[in-house]
């Protein structure tokens, strides 16, 4: 995620107002999910948000060619299947 983050225009490590953007992961079928800047940043929390296209070495089957996952969440309700844009958006 970090470096979809650097394609964003956000630093690798941000700090100051770039921890005031939310990123929004939406599919192909109109599920979205949030996430701070924080959030998906190891120098800032302990869980990790990355961006597969594999699983066990084998292309994501059923999940589409993209899915975004979270660890450390008790439900995967954050996860994205057939990711198809982040975008960062300033907080309000």
């Amino acid at each position: 995620m970090i470096e979809l983050l650097v394609r964003l225009d956000v630093p690798g490590k941000p700090h100051g107002k770039y921890l005031a953007l939310n990123l929004v992961a939406a599919c192909s079928h109109g599920y979205k999910a949030v996430y701070s800047v924080a959030e998906v940043n190891p120098d800032v929390h302990d869980a990790m948000v990355i961006v597969a296209d594999s699983k066990d070495g084998k292309p994501l089957a059923e999940d589409g060619p993209l899915k975004l996952v979270a660890t450390g969440e008790t439900r995967p309700a954050r996860w994205v299947r057939n990711l198809v844009t982040v975008r960062a958006l300033k907080a309000r």
